[in-house]
């Protein structure tokens, strides 16, 4: 029965706010690996699907078309109470 609580309780955790993923084809994973390893100020021609500040093509492809702002705001408003602003 233990181990029945401790795999509910890890599966609730793990679905807990304060989480991003999505599920994406082999074409489209091998077209965004290529930004995978970008800084976040390569390839500055995108916008935020939020706010309309630029955004790289790494933050595009791997943070849902987000600024650090929006995303976090959006996946992580737990910790939005401390967090200075960054993009």
């Amino acid at each position: 029965m233990k181990e029945k609580e401790t795999a509910e309780n890890e599966e609730e955790s793990f679905w807990a706010g304060g989480n991003f993923s999505e599920t994406l084809s082999s074409e489209d994973l091998q077209e965004r690996m290529k930004t995978l390893h970008k800084s976040h100020d390569d390839d500055m021609n995108f916008k935020c699907k939020k706010c309309g500040n630029a955004i790289s093509a790494h933050k595009k492809d791997w943070h849902n078309g987000m600024c650090d702002i929006c995303f976090n705001r959006e996946y992580f408003p737990e910790g939005q109470a401390n967090t200075k602003k960054e993009q």
